[in-house]
């Protein structure tokens, strides 16, 4: 299902196409055919940027480690360079200018862990650069056991239309980072890419508040606070549905971008695959307009300079 919107009438802006997918742990094959059915959509509504979820070709970890890690090891971008050159050759043009894919690269200091790592894929062919690449910093839970952090690492990419920082899932649990990106790279947008679960129980007996899905929940406040804490674009793929995971875990999707105040302006459902397109996006001029009777970043450091 596409869902299609337009921000502005001018063409010179930004177009963002963002895959609200449900990968299929352990299926390389398929999950490469979903991801060209979404290219080829993408292509044909003239995005311009396109960002797919986090682990969107080999879907999550799971265990046991022996029947996990073998299936990882030959699903690493760097193992699939032929297919993500083909890739760009088919899609990446004047129009579609940058593909945002998330997965694993192996960690060469390691050879028992892999990165976390978001690529972009574009005309440069330099998508495995290490200034091209965001290898992520924090790691929740099954991760810890097979990825490295990539601390003190950051990707800007600076595009015609602005500049764009790069978080992975539960990064953006962690306000730093993205104010980092924000004040010191002066970035205007942060691009996300997740696979961030329903599942998470919390219960207050007292209130008789009970929540079962309290990861969404989660994730509904986080993405709209990182935008208006920091006065930046946020851009957001997620997986959606069970099939990410063979451990039972539901993926909340809910993929989206929300303007610097905070307000979203297009959505992912958070039980079906859909393709979101913004059309025309004026991203500077908002982050700038935003900016122009409270700017936090001014106000920070005219506050702490004295």
């Amino acid at each position: 299902m596409l869902i299609e919107k337009f921000f502005s009438e001018n063409a010179d802006n930004i177009s963002i196409g963002i895959a609200n997918i449900n990968s299929k742990a352990g299926n390389l094959s398929e999950n490469k055919k979903k991801i060209i059915e979404a290219l080829d959509l993408f292509s044909k509504k003239k995005t311009n940027l396109v960002i797919f979820p986090e682990f969107c070709l080999s879907g999550y970890f799971w265990e046991p480690e022996k029947e996990c890690r073998p299936y990882m090891e030959k699903a690493c971008l760097d193992c699939l360079t032929g297919w993500l050159d083909e890739i760009v050759q088919s899609y990446v043009n004047e129009t579609l200018q940058y593909i945002v894919f998330n997965g694993l690269i192996k960690d060469r200091d390691d050879t028992n862990k892999f990165f976390n790592t978001s690529i972009v894929l574009d005309r440069t062919g330099n998508y495995f650069d290490k200034d091209r690449t965001y290898k992520k910093t924090f790691l929740p839970g099954l991760e810890k056991k097979y990825i490295s952090s990539g601390i003190n690492d950051t990707l800007v990419l600076e595009t015609a239309w602005g500049k764009f920082g790069f978080l992975t899932c539960y990064d953006i649990c962690f306000p730093l980072l993205a104010q980092k990106l924000v004040n010191m790279k002066k970035v205007d947008a942060l691009i996300v890419n997740s696979a961030w679960r329903k599942q998470g129980k919390r219960e207050y007996k007292g209130l008789k508040i009970e929540e079962d899905s309290y990861y969404k929940t989660q994730w509904d406040i986080v993405l709209p606070a990182l935008a208006c804490h920091n006065q930046v674009w946020v851009m957001a793929a997620n997986a959606v549905g069970q099939q990410h995971s063979l451990g039972g875990l539901d993926y909340c999707g809910n993929s989206g971008i929300w303007a610097p105040s905070g307000i979203n302006m297009i959505k992912g459902s958070d039980t079906k695959e859909e393709l979101l397109i913004l059309h025309n996006i004026g991203i500077v001029h908002e982050v700038e307009a935003e900016r122009k009777d409270f700017c936090y970043i001014d106000d920070f450091t005219d506050l702490y300079r004295k």
